[in-house]
């Protein structure tokens, strides 16, 4: 009976082993796909039309929790206008590493307040991003009404053209062999929520067309 015990604890590992080979394996076509969207981010414009960014630092708890292939904080001014925007966009190699940050999770875990969750389309070309629109507060002194608030717009994006509201969407788009290892991108485009709705619209079609060339690397056919 013990012998039979032993085989089965044996077969069991086993099995276990190779789940994880399976599902954890990245292809070497795979990895020349990260390795594509690396190359791609590295070139993304400092300038859009009239904005002008500035790369800022991504929080050292955010790049361990994500592990990123790629990871890259911006913040834009407009020089015509005087307007200004940020744009995080992060992909990781392991699409699992992504749930940890995300609007409702990392905003929160910063002191802010969930105020609402909408879902939102932009039009950038012939791509249609598909994403949520994220409403936050923090009690601030010294700002009207004694908080401070903030908007961002969010998407997921996955291989095979899947552009994603959130992170259950994405979480029903990774399962099976192999679905984590063609890993998962995000993009946000934050502002202070004092600037109007059409033009944090047009805000977000700008910029996002300067980043268009990474979004449909993380959206092509790995």
């Amino acid at each position: 009976m013990k012998n039979l015990y032993r085989i089965i604890g044996v077969a069991l590992l086993l099995a276990i082993a190779i789940h994880r080979f399976v599902t954890a394996h990245a292809p070497a076509s795979v990895e020349r796909y990260q390795e594509n969207i690396r190359i791609l981010a590295e070139k993304l414009p400092h300038k859009i039309g009239g904005w002008v960014g500035e790369d800022v630092p991504v929080p050292v708890q955010a790049v361990t929790l994500l592990r990123p292939n790629v990871i890259l904080s911006r913040r834009f001014l407009n020089v015509e206008t005087g307007d200004g925007a940020g744009v995080l966009f992060v992909h990781c190699s392991d699409a699992h590493s992504m749930a940890g940050h995300y609007p409702l999770r990392c905003y929160p875990a910063r002191g802010w307040n969930v105020r609402s969750a909408e879902p939102r389309d932009w039009q950038v070309g012939n791509l249609k991003i598909t994403g949520t629109e994220y409403q936050f507060s923090m009690e601030e002194l010294g700002e009207a009404n004694g908080e401070r608030s903030m908007t961002v717009a969010n998407c997921i994006l996955r291989p095979n053209g899947q552009i994603l509201r959130d992170m259950d969407a994405m979480a029903k788009s990774i399962v099976g062999a192999g679905g984590q290892t063609t890993g998962a991108g995000q993009i946000q485009v934050w502002f202070d929520s004092r600037v109007p709705r059409e033009k944090r619209d047009a805000t977000i079609v700008a910029l996002l067309d300067g980043y268009k060339p990474v979004i449909e690397a993380v959206l092509a056919n790995p």
